[in-house]
């Protein structure tokens, strides 16, 4: 076993005491099951990334059949870990299925992989398109135009205006894919599984859920270990209002328990939506009492003027970093303009202004 495998999976082995208490299931050497009725084993599939070391995949198991949501980041030892995860559990890959929350490459990094050519692979429309356009030079240009028009230096887009958008490993000719949205049922064994839209971390980003334990496979969409970023996409007016109302939306689903992407699982997240909720609400506000003092303001000014999590002074930001606050600042603009609460102007270069409206 190489060295990054078997660090996961000790931390896998550590962090199975953490439910001693609430659950007496098995505990393998690169999988915790976490569940009965349907039968669910948590992988956590190691990758290193800004603020994450490892991604949670889960394996959901009924009648001889499993669904695999999402796979992780494409590393040796990622592959080498979700490998021998099913390996241990004695998982027939002919008869696996496989959802993708959404197609950031810490989530779908594994597919072409791990997925046999003939497996059903379900994920969103949305999503795939947007992993097409991404590649295409025109969308490029668009979108630094878009980053231009706020004051921002359009070198960033160059630098990581792709990050998060896709998976260059991912070739879907001659897949299975199967495209599915909110409403749409998977059926793995005897169990159904409703589709969920979470839309926000991505526009087409999907959840899971099982009505009959209560279990949400929820993605990106509400996380404990950082707050899930919010991406800036063309054609959608206001993520901030989309992704607010599916944190709610996701509250009043009855939910016993939420399966996320990265950290480790809590009981707690009802109380952590309410931190999300306010949290976005709170930096909404800081921008709007911003422009109130500074009117005419240029979307630069405001967005490098709100409080991030970062240490840094902006031009030490690293880019991935920057362009992600970047994307979450535009958005709070997009929101209070879709709010009625500011109004944009361009200038002569067509540089946007703010005002209180």
């Amino acid at each position: 076993m190489n060295e990054g495998v078997a660090e996961a999976s000790e931390r896998m082995l550590k962090g199975a005491g953490a439910f001693a208490h609430e659950t007496p299931y098995a505990v393998g050497k690169h999988y915790r099951q976490i569940n009965s009725s349907p039968d669910v084993y948590l992988v956590r599939v190691p990758f290193l990334n800004i603020s994450t070391s490892e991604t949670n995949c889960y394996l959901i198991c009924d009648g001889g059949e499993c669904l695999a949501v999402d796979t992780g980041a494409p590393t040796p030892e990622g592959a080498a870990l979700l490998d021998a995860a099913i390996d241990e559990l004695g998982i027939d890959k002919a008869r696996m299925s496989f959802f993708l929350t959404h197609l950031h490459m810490d989530h779908a990094g594994l597919i072409d992989h791990v997925a046999p050519k003939e497996a059903p692979i379900a994920l969103s429309l949305t999503d795939f398109n947007l992993m097409a356009a991404s590649s295409d030079a025109e969308y490029l240009r668009i979108t630094e135009a878009q980053v231009s028009a706020e004051g921002f230096d359009c070198d960033l887009v160059h630098k990581s205006a792709r990050y998060g958008m896709g998976i260059p490993s991912f070739k879907p000719e001659g897949r299975n894919l199967k495209f599915v949205a909110e409403g749409d049922v998977i059926v793995v064994g005897q169990t159904k599984l409703e589709v969920i839209d979470t839309a926000g971390h991505t526009p087409g980003h999907l959840a899971l859920f099982h009505r009959g334990s209560g279990l949400l496979f929820s993605g990106d969409h509400i996380l404990f270990a950082i707050s899930p970023g919010l991406g800036l996409r063309l054609g959608v007016v206001d993520t901030m209002g989309v992704y607010l109302a599916n944190l709610q939306k996701v509250c009043d689903l009855g939910i016993s328990r939420l399966l996320h992407s990265h950290g480790e699982i809590r009981p707690d997240w009802r109380e952590r939506v309410a931190w999300l909720k306010n949290h976005h609400c709170e930096r909404i506000e800081q921008a709007a009492a911003y422009i109130a003092e500074h009117p005419g303001a240029t979307g630069a000014d405001v967005v490098k003027n709100l409080t991030w999590n970062v240490p840094q002074a902006w031009e030490d930001i690293y880019p991935a970093q920057k362009w992600c606050i970047v994307e979450g600042g535009i958005i709070i603009l997009n929101h209070l303009i879709a709010e009625r609460r500011i109004a944009r102007e361009p200038d002569a270069n067509n540089i946007h202004h703010y005002t209180l409206l």
